[in-house]
């Protein structure tokens, strides 16, 4: 049987690592290491994330409201009342 691993002689993907570090975080912030391995997370990946995290919740409060249109529970007096107190602030 051959060895599966060498089909057409293709190499291993090799990702070269990131030695530029300015403008990252400082040293501590941005790297964990185990047993020699290291992850690097830069700026924007972490506000990226923030954001996804932050889209998550403004579709679930959308989702939320839509629910309170449909059971028409959503016009209650008190919102009525703040709405047209923020119009006249505004226009008037």
């Amino acid at each position: 049987m051959s060895d599966i691993s060498n089909i057409a002689n293709i190499q291993p993907l090799t990702i070269p690592f990131v030695t530029d570090t300015t403008g990252y975080a400082s040293e501590t912030d941005r790297r964990v290491q185990t047993s020699g391995d290291s992850v690097e997370i830069s700026p924007r990946a972490r506000a990226l994330a923030r954001a996804s995290e932050a889209s998550s919740l403004r579709l679930a409060r959308t989702r939320a409201i839509r629910a309170e249109i449909a059971n028409g529970t959503y016009e209650t007096p008190e919102r009525i009342e703040g709405t047209v107190n923020h119009l006249l602030d505004v226009i008037g």
